[in-house]
């Protein structure tokens, strides 16, 4: 049965998956071909290490009186069978031979071995993608759905990048070379936040889950551009985005010759300017990390230069930041629809949110309080 094992070496290097597996589901196949040809009991298939030899049996108990034929078998017979006395109670191993199985059979073994290897193949690819999350991967662009997922092509498995995981200003065409982060993988697409019926389901599962607005997609984006970044001699801290609009990443070194500013922006922005272009011109600021809170929050609020920052706790003892700008920063500081505020706020994280504060206003605020405290 050489061919057998030729046959297994075969499909562990077309499938990529483990000859455990290729061989589970050939003893699946032959034990349902058996089974096909009329016979019962407790089935077994032996197959050697190398895969070129192979043999399918009925397991017996040794009785003295056979009740079943099918799991059963006399002392002479076993012995006329093994040639060794055999006593009551023993295992013995009746084989089966294979011309026996029939034609029909055979077909019913191998669609079988069929599903199983088909199911172990995509077993392996779900795992060997389950490891690739956090990556990132290229592929085209092979259909685009109704209601805006789009589905890439990565080879053996397709992607699906959700119309919630793509940059909103970006538009897409059949053909199109994309680059996106793993973020998951599922075999169900159905299921995943929710989706009901979707043509997803012409394509076999697994399903790899893309994303383009994802922080992580941008901090990886950072590693591959920049050497510091890589090496782990600058380490990205923080990531906030409003995606294709506009990013602020907080990075830190303990490397005193390092600036870790000037590392990820590099000349005239030579290091940061292909991660903004990947991203559809996303505007990318680049601010030094520091563990004291209201700080941070200063520094996110750039381009607007920051007075005064202080951290408090409100009335229901959540963490708020207190900031003051020149007036004819606040907009600056808020930036359009909020959007400087909210990334600065996204990019602290433990923060409930930001007051910020006019210079006049605060002064007001300020004569106020000494009033009060004067009475």
């Amino acid at each position: 049965m050489e061919s057998l094992g030729k046959t297994i070496e075969m499909l562990c290097k077309e499938k990529g998956i483990s000859k455990e597996d290729v061989i589970a589901a050939v003893k699946t196949g032959i034990i349902n071909a058996a089974k096909k040809a009329g016979y019962r009991g407790n089935l077994v298939v032996k197959i050697d290490e190398d895969g070129k030899d192979f043999g399918i049996y009925q397991e017996k108990e040794v009785v003295e009186t056979v009740e079943n034929p099918d799991y059963q078998i006399t002392p002479e017979e076993a012995k006329a069978l093994t040639g060794e006395e055999k006593n009551i109670g023993d295992k013995v191993l009746v084989e089966i031979k294979a011309e026996e199985l029939g034609r029909i059979a055979a077909k019913a073994a191998a669609q079988v071995i069929h599903e199983k290897i088909t199911e172990a193949e995509r077993k392996a690819l779900y795992d060997y993608y389950r490891e690739k999350i956090g990556d990132i991967i290229s592929g085209t662009v092979k259909q685009i759905m109704r209601n805006g997922d789009i589905i890439i092509d990565l080879g053996r498995v397709v992607g699906v990048l959700p119309k919630e995981e793509q940059i909103p200003k970006e538009r897409y065409r059949l053909g199109d070379r994309i680059r996106a982060y793993i973020y998951d993988i599922v075999f169900d697409y159905r299921h995943y936040k929710k989706r009901g019926k979707s043509r997803i389901a012409d394509y076999p599962p697994p399903y790899v889950i893309l994303s383009r607005t994802h922080p992580k997609f941008l901090k990886r984006l950072m590693e591959i551009e920049i050497p510091e970044v890589a090496e782990e001699l600058v380490e990205i801290k923080a990531v906030a985005r409003e995606p294709g609009i506009r990013a602020k990443v907080a990075v830190d070194t303990k490397e005193e010759h390092i600036d870790p500013v000037g590392a990820c922006i590099g000349v005239k922005g030579s290091r940061i300017l292909p991660v903004s272009r990947e991203l559809s011109g996303e505007k990318i600021e680049i601010i030094r990390w520091t563990e004291d809170t209201a700080e941070l929050v200063a520094r996110a609020l750039s381009p607007a230069k920051v007075l005064h920052a202080e951290s408090y706790e409100d009335e229901e003892g959540e963490l708020r930041v207190e900031v003051v700008v020149p007036d004819d920063q606040l907009s600056l500081a808020i930036g359009k629809h909020g959007v400087n505020a909210r990334l600065a706020s996204k990019l602290v994280g433990q923060i409930v949110g930001i007051d910020i504060i006019k210079e006049s206003d605060f002064k007001k605020i300020q004569e106020l309080e000494s009033l009060e405290g004067e009475e």
